[in-house]
């Protein structure tokens, strides 16, 4: 694996050792062998400070780089929404990183759709950042600027709604900081080997929350949290956490006004990082989860949401229509289907607004024989407007295959998995479905019955 601050030592070095070439005793001799000693000196003090992370060059602003490209374009009303102004300022926490060099820091903010974000990186002068190590960045060695927002990298960020908890474990995160997948690891570069990872916690508890206990190499540590949303960050050295994922997981909860669920940790699986977690109801300490100093325990009531809320069974049968979008015949071959092949557009009036996150419209494709392709489920991640005309397009490209077609259904759903609230106070339901069989052409005309079109 590439070290650039080995590389930076070895041309100091040479710089140094180009200067002590002989010359004979003369003035010019001799003060190029006290530069070469300066230098070599200087060498060695570079090398001693860098070590094996990017903390002294990157303190002097030799390494920065450039700004982490955002990954999608950021929008009020799409997706988790932007950061609110005023909520995502200087990070709320730095850890130091087990091996030395750059802090860790967290920053946790709020969204235009009422999410809120933890996010992670490492810290330089008050700014979170990832760094060009192991592969990221080219190996650059330079410091990368996160902006606030989610979306920003394939960094550490995670975004739940206002008014729920979050508990994220990596236990094999990349130093640098960037959150790479394992296929990604094994697609463009080899895995670092444990002493380049670390094992990373990090979350949102609510506003009653006080500290949270979490195991290390030594035994169980307790820290308190931080700002409003009850955020904190753990960094620990990777390997004493003994889990067969790669990249952990997410446990979320829900906190009220006079009460906080968090899922914790159950007998008989992997271990986790964080063990438990304290809490302040006016005067009354409490914790959930074990080994937390504060033994009073808060009641627990493990968050298990009504079914309807995840999968409903009532429907609105609001009406919904399906256009076939013809694909060019290239596209259909790079999908590995006969030619023609469609895209499904949908198309229903919204019979709910939507103005948070926490609350989608998806549109799901059971099927009930197999056709060629398959247009896979997907969810519109925007704000509608009652009554709203909303058109949508569909992920996956298929053949229309008329034996099959009365079975394939474009079912239309308003899914609140998180239950009624102020900003979403409807229940999942149903919104409508419509069969393969009666979708159309772009103009109008009925599939059924009429030979294939293509894309011209």
């Amino acid at each position: 694996m590439t070290d650039p601050y080995a590389a930076l030592g070895r041309q100091l070095s040479a710089a140094a050792e180009r200067l002590s070439a002989p010359h004979g005793a003369t003035a010019n001799g001799r003060m190029r062998a006290w530069l070469s000693h300066r230098l070599n000196a200087a060498a060695v003090a570079v090398v001693l400070m860098i070590g094996g992370g990017a903390v002294a060059v990157a303190a002097t602003g030799v390494l920065h780089g450039t700004a982490v490209k955002p990954e999608v374009t950021w929008s009020p009303a799409v997706g988790n929404g932007e950061p609110v102004s005023g909520s995502s300022g200087r990070p709320l926490l730095s850890i130091p990183d087990p091996s030395g060099g750059l802090p860790w820091g967290m920053r946790a903010f709020r969204t235009t759709r009422g999410q809120v974000c933890a996010q992670v990186g490492r810290l330089l002068n008050g700014q979170l950042g990832e760094l060009g190590l192991d592969s990221a960045f080219h190996d650059d060695g330079r410091f990368h600027v996160l902006r606030s927002g989610y979306g920003a990298s394939a960094g550490q960020i995670e975004c739940v709604s206002v008014g729920q908890t979050e508990i994220v474990e990596d236990p094999n995160a990349d130093r640098s900081g960037v959150h790479e997948l394992p296929e990604e690891f094994r697609r463009h570069r080899a895995i670092p080997p444990r002493n380049d990872l670390r094992a990373l916690a990090y979350g949102v508890l609510g506003p009653h929350a006080v500290s949270v206990t979490y195991r290390t190499r030594e035994g169980l540590r307790t820290v308190p949290v931080r700002g409003p949303d009850g955020a904190f960050l753990i960094v620990e050295p990777a390997g004493y956490i003994k889990s067969f994922s790669l990249v952990g997981g997410t446990l979320e909860g829900k906190a009220t006004a006079s009460s906080v669920e968090v899922v914790p940790p159950r007998d008989g699986h992997d271990p986790v990082m964080v063990s438990a977690a304290a809490f302040r109801f006016g005067s009354k300490l409490c914790s959930q989860g074990t080994g937390s100093p504060i033994r009073n325990r808060c009641p627990l009531h493990l968050v298990r949401p009504p079914r309807s809320w995840l999968t409903p069974t009532r429907s609105l049968h609001v009406p919904v229509h399906l256009t076939l979008l013809a694909q060019t015949h290239a596209t259909c071959k790079a999908a590995s289907l006969r030619d023609p092949c469609y895209k499904g557009e949908v198309e229903f009036i919204a019979p709910y607004a939507i103005t948070t996150a926490a609350a989608e419209y998806s549109i799901s494709t059971p099927t009930k024989c197999k056709i060629g392709g398959r247009p896979a489920g997907w969810s519109l991640e925007r704000n509608a407007k009652r009554n709203e005309v909303v058109r949508t397009d569909s992920l996956g490209l298929f053949v229309f295959t008329p034996s099959c077609a009365s079975g394939e259904l474009f079912q239309v759903s308003y899914r609140n998995p998180t239950g009624p609230s102020a900003a979403a106070p409807h229940e999942s339901v149903i919104v409508g479905e419509v069969s393969m069989s009666r979708a159309t052409y772009p103009d109008g005309a009925p599939i059924a019955g009429q030979g294939p079109r293509t894309a011209k």
